[in-house]
């Protein structure tokens, strides 16, 4: 077993270790200079490791990231063991994460916008057989251009592979971002991560997660039990996407990631409508106070209809 360790003691031939960047449990991100190409990387070196189980997953997260050559994916440069270090060398992001981008807060619109890009990018990840299974604000990056880049494959794994796929008690991933298969060990599949991203989708609009508790254990049965969150009125537009996207049962959660790009489409192509359903939502509220029900009866609320689209009859149905 490796100890932790520190910057004086992590020496790769070829790269020149600078300063800790982040540390997890099994885990540390250095950034570095690979000499040969005079370029910053990020080195990431497994500290510790009690089976050889943990090893082979540390490496196999390197193959899965060579396997996958998209634009919002991380690249890496090199993988290998020196002694008892395992490490991996990828490109090196100094823009942060949207963890941090949280923290100064995030808009709307924004947030439709890296959702339908994360979106698309998890859309080509699970053709690819891979699911990622840690989706959460810290494993998405960002380029100096601002393209979000997802992160961090430690506990992916590859559908044809496993055809168990479920949690093996050693790779759970952050108990805020967990979808309830996930935390009961159920088979897993794409929409395990949609839930993830769903829970990332809530935290941009609000900026808080959506569920809370006291332990590990607490915050994982509260996605198992509690309802999904509502949004406020000013953010009702969003809860049908929400709603498709942590449903507790995966068949009801959108059946793949280009479904849920596609429903956020319809979305803003039928603004109109949804702003009608936003106001008679607001006007069955007001229905239930006698004053507003004499001036406004309710059999004189008409909705358009537009039948080639399913986004605004979600959304209509939603708003009722």
């Amino acid at each position: 077993m490796n100890a932790a360790l520190e910057n004086a003691e992590v020496e790769i031939p070829g790269y020149k270790v600078e300063r800790l960047v982040a540390e997890g449990g099994m885990a540390a991100v250095y950034l570095a200079t690979q000499e040969s190409l005079d370029r910053h990387v990020a080195l990431k070196i497994l500290k510790k490791f009690d089976r050889p189980e943990q090893s082979r997953r540390f490496m196999n997260e390197g193959r899965i990231i060579a396997s996958l050559n998209h634009r919002n994916i991380i690249t890496i440069h090199d993988i290998g063991v020196i002694g008892e270090q395992h490490y991996l060398s990828m490109e090196y992001l100094e823009e942060g994460d949207l963890e941090a981008r949280l923290r100064r807060g995030v808009t709307p619109k924004e947030a439709v916008e890296l959702l339908t890009t994360l979106g698309e990018c998890l859309e080509f990840v699970h053709r690819k057989g891979i699911i990622h299974r840690d989706i959460k604000p810290a494993n998405i990056l960002f380029r100096k251009d601002g393209i979000p880049i997802l992160t961090d494959f430690g506990i992916a794994k590859q559908v044809l592979q496993d055809t168990k796929l479920t949690m093996d008690g050693t790779a759970m991933g952050s108990p805020d971002y967990l979808s309830p298969e996930q935390a009961e060990c159920k088979p897993l599949d794409g929409r395990t991560d949609i839930y993830g991203l769903g829970v990332v989708l809530y935290e941009m609009l609000m900026g808080c997660k959506p569920y809370h508790g006291k332990s590990y254990i607490d915050i994982v049965m509260a996605h198992i039990r509690e309802p999904i969150p509502s949004l406020p009125d000013h953010l009702q537009r969003y809860q049908g996407l929400l709603d498709r996207m942590m449903a507790k049962d995966p068949q009801d959660r959108f059946s793949s990631a280009a479904d849920m790009v596609a429903f956020i489409e319809r979305m803003g192509q039928t603004t109109p409508v949804e702003l009608i359903s936003e106001k008679v939502a607001g006007m069955i509220r007001g229905l239930r106070d006698d004053t507003y029900a004499s001036a406004v009866p309710a059999k004189t609320v008409q909705l358009p209809r537009d039948a080639s689209a399913t986004g605004p009859s979600a959304i209509l149905e939603n708003a009722s």
